[in-house]
C-alpha cells in the first residue's frame, strides 16, 4: 500500500506529465493565484483598517502587503524567464540546424586537409 506522501506528490507528475516546461506554467499559474489572494487579504484588511479604524486589521495588512510583494518579484522573475525561453526557442527555430552526417561530415574532409 502506498503512503498518502507518495500518492499526493504523484498528483504533480500526472498534471504535468514530467514536463519540465508544463511543470513550470503549473508553478507559474500557481503563484499568480497566491498573488491575487494575498491580495485581497492586503486590500481587504486596509479598507477594514482605514474606513473602519479597526487596529487589529494593521497586522494582516502588513503581512498581505509582505507577501504581496515578495509574490510580484517571483511573479516577475518567472514571466522573464518565460520571455526568454520563447525568445530563444523563435531563434533555435530560425537557425538552420544540420543534420549530424553533415557536421560529421565537415570535421572528416577537415582532417583530410591538415593530413595533406
Amino acid at each position: 500500500m502506498k503512503s498518502p506522501l507518495d500518492i499526493f506528490f504523484k498528483l504533480g507528475e500526472k498534471v504535468t506529465k514530467g514536463d519540465p516546461d508544463r511543470q513550470a506554467d503549473f508553478v507559474y499559474y500557481m503563484v499568480w493565484i497566491l498573488f491575487i489572494a494575498f491580495f485581497w487579504l492586503f486590500a481587504y484588511n486596509a479598507y477594514d483598517l482605514f474606513v473602519n479604524k479597526n487596529l487589529s486589521a494593521a497586522t494582516w495588512t502588513l503581512v498581505g502587503f509582505a507577501i504581496c510583494g515578495i509574490q510580484y518579484f517571483s511573479l516577475k522573475g518567472m514571466y522573464d524567464q518565460k520571455k526568454m525561453k520563447q525568445k530563444a526557442f523563435i531563434k533555435a527555430e530560425e537557425a538552420e540546424v544540420e543534420s549530424v552526417d553533415e557536421m560529421m561530415k565537415e570535421f572528416t574532409s577537415d582532417e583530410r586537409e591538415v593530413k595533406k
